[in-house]
């Protein structure tokens, strides 16, 4: 699709959402501040909050809290966190009375799970805070056999160590507030999945897959982050957000070993000013976003990583209107990235939402950004990407959501929703075989042209807070446009071009019983199904994901607890990428104190 088209229908969709009273969904990114080791998250527009509506309650279904390896959670990979909560939460103790938690458990396949947390200062003005995590496994996983010769081998060890520890300090004054903070993150792992090879080597004889991969050898992912910020406090007459963030990410190898693997930095700022006018529920503002990433490759490289210096720019001006029923953001993103001629792109920034009926509430929002595809961000989302690899930048056109929230009863929450988006250079995650490569299953970008589709529904129920079921499921349909040259480069035709990884639909389903006051029982379930990958150059079915897991959990006291979990209960034989296994049916128990 060609940019000046996708302009015209930007300018268009922009022009008739301004006329329209519309609504905005509630920026779940506030929700990361829930935990007790909170990430700090310079993007939350606190000078920008608007007042809310009366309480409608959104019936979110979240996922399960992670206990252990990844490699046991199949739902949605590129949503998991990868920051454990608190062990508080997982056992519901009432943590915010105390300044410190301790959360350890372990089970099979050598899982094991910890945090810690203390909050060294913790008043009204400052609140100073130190956290460690650490998950962490060792075990066997057995292949899938899919009738091809070399899956007959069985088992391989998959290792994950994955290590985070942070500050945090928050001061606030009269008007402001100041937010510190530093992170550091290192994850060890091995590319324990089935080597990729060749065709003719696929059809060989009985081939030693040792030497076709390294699968022992463990990559090393380091990331180390500071970030700092002041914002205003409520309405004032005029309101900032000002934040800084530097990240620095490496591999300690590249290809092979005897290579050193890529560094990455990346340095953001972003600062939203905005001005009262007359009333107070008018406001006018603008929100500049910038982000540098430099790039250092080993200097033994000898081929081209595809990596270059550059600049992304994000210039959003916006007015702001709130009413007793309703609430309006109307404004606009003007996007520039640099190379390619510094190409810019405009999108819509409208939302909105409007109280319909007693606790009923209409919300939609359209909007659209950048996406940077970095190392860092990658290799979060799957930690078997080739980052020798560049990935182009994405740029969503369109990022359009509306739908109907409702407190049908006071124990019952229903919500409807339906989304369009269009991007270009979107990223689907496809495996790849490196031939100079020592390691021989990774994962890189496919980036094609999109546009999705999404619909779905999201209900909850809770019973004399002893019983909560939730239940969520969404569809997903995608059609591409321009995508002859990423066609060409896997080797399909065009028409062959899938959402590879996604699946079509998905289902997250869960319920919990107290029956107890110091017992609860969850079970939940998440299902996502139509899955499909491409290998050389075939679409290739990747069967449905089935995760059923129940977990228990006992409050001794407001002090001390304790759980066990069994997860994969219907011991499905699964993999989140090709190659890559996950773990069987297994259990888990730990421990939470609270001090």
């Amino acid at each position: 699709m060609k940019a000046n088209k996708i302009q015209i229908l930007m300018l268009a969709v922009w022009t008739g959402m301004a006329l329209s009273v519309e609504a905005q969904e509630p920026d779940n990114r506030l929700n990361r501040e829930m935990t007790l080791e909170r990430e700090y998250d310079p993007t939350v527009q606190d000078a920008n909050k608007v007042n809310r509506l009366p309480e409608v309650k959104d019936p979110e279904v979240t996922k399960r809290p992670i206990d252990y390896s990844p490699f046991t959670v199949p739902a949605d990979p590129e949503k998991q966190l990868t920051v454990l909560p608190s062990g508080a939460i997982q056992t519901e103790i009432p943590y915010n009375r105390r300044r410190g938690y301790f959360h350890f458990g372990g089970g099979m396949f050598m899982n094991l799970n910890g945090d810690v947390g203390y909050h060294i200062l913790d008043t009204d003005k400052d609140l100073l805070r130190l956290y460690v995590s650490h998950h962490s496994t060792g075990g066997n996983v057995t292949y899938l056999d899919r009738g091809i010769l070399f899956f007959q081998e069985g088992k391989q060890k998959a290792v994950l160590s994955d290590n985070l520890a942070g500050l945090g300090f928050r001061h606030q004054f009269s008007g402001a507030s100041l937010h510190l903070g530093a992170e550091y993150n290192y994850t060890g792992f091995n590319y324990y999945g089935w080597p990729l090879a060749p065709e003719q080597l696929v059809s060989s004889a009985r081939l030693n897959p040792d030497s076709l991969a390294d699968r022992n050898t463990q990559q090393a992912n380091q990331t180390l982050r500071g970030y700092a910020g002041i914002r205003s406090n409520g309405e004032a007459g005029i309101g900032y957000a000002i934040d800084f963030d530097w990240t620095h990410f490496s591999q300690k190898y590249g290809p092979v070993t005897h290579l050193e693997g890529l560094r990455e930095d990346r340095l953001a700022g972003r600062v939203d000013l905005n001005v009262r006018l007359g009333e107070k529920n008018r406001r006018v503002g603008i929100v500049t976003g910038i982000q540098y990433f430099s790039y250092t490759d080993s200097p033994l490289r000898t081929d081209s990583l595809g990596y270059r210096n550059r600049l992304e720019a994000t210039f959003t001006p916006y007015y702001r209107i709130d009413g007793e029923t309703w609430h309006v953001k109307l404004g606009a993103n003007v996007m520039l990235l640099s190379g390619d001629s510094m190409q810019a792109f405009v999108s819509p920034n409208v939302s909105g939402e409007l109280q319909i009926a007693g606790r009923t509430v209409f919300y939609a929002s359209a909007g659209g950004e950048t996406g940077s595809n970095d190392a860092a961000g990658l290799s979060r989302r799957n930690r078997y990407m080739d980052c020798s690899r560049a990935a182009l930048p994405s740029r969503t056109w369109l990022d359009a959501t509306a739908g109907i929230r409702s407190s049908v009863t006071r124990d019952f929450w229903l919500t409807v929703f339906a989304g369009y988006k269009i991007v270009e250079n979107a990223v689907f995650f496809v495996p790849y075989y490196h031939a100079q490569a020592q390691f021989g299953n990774y994962s890189t970008a496919f980036q094609p042209d999109v546009t999705v589709f999404d619909a779905g529904a999201a209900l909850k129920y809770a019973f004399r807070q002893q019983v909560d079921v939730s239940l969520r499921g969404v569809y997903h349909n995608c059609s591409f446009g321009r995508g002859d040259d990423e066609a060409r480069t896997f080797g399909l035709r065009p028409e062959e071009m899938k959402p590879f990884g996604l699946p079509e639909v998905e289902i997250n389903a869960g319920i919990t019983v107290k029956p107890l006051r110091p017992l609860a029982l969850a079970l939940d379930y998440y299902l996502g199904a139509r899955r499909c990958t491409l290998l050389r150059g075939i679409p290739v079915d990747m069967g449905n994901l089935h995760d059923l897991n129940l977990r228990a959990s006992w409050n001794f006291s407001d002090t001390f607890g304790a759980y066990a979990k069994l997860n994969n209960l219907l011991s499905s034989r699964q993999e989140l990428w090709y190659g890559y296994p996950m773990q069987g049916f297994h259990a888990l128990a730990g421990i939470n104190i609270n001090f």
